[in-house]
């Protein structure tokens, strides 16, 4: 079975992966917009996403993409800062992050 380490360290099936990984980007572009200092709602570098996400970018970037495509889009692509792409989360996105269950307990 092939297999994707994820930021902890912890290994994961590789058919898991894309679900893990675009539910870390949303979640961590949800925190970072709702966080009081982001009050323009800047987007964050693909670096700056990539680092607390996954170990391999490239995957990040594939989750990344795979959320702007879906209909609404959940996160959009900003102005490239310092040559690098940037993302945000979407109103529809955070509509989204919002209305899933943040535990087990939410689901009894």
């Amino acid at each position: 079975m092939e297999v994707v380490t994820i930021v902890l360290g912890r290994f994961i099936p590789a058919h898991q992966a894309q679900t893990v990984l675009e539910d870390a980007v949303l979640d961590l572009l949800f925190r970072y917009r709702i966080n009081p200092q982001n009050q323009g709602n800047a987007p964050m570098k693909l670096s700056e996403i990539a680092r607390p996400v996954a170990s391999d970018a490239s995957l990040v970037l594939a989750a990344l993409d795979a959320l702007k495509e879906v209909s609404p889009p959940l996160i959009e692509e900003g102005l490239e800062v310092q040559q690098e792409r940037t993302f945000r989360i979407t109103g529809m996105g955070v509509r989204f992050v919002r209305n899933m269950p943040q535990d087990l307990d939410s689901l009894l």
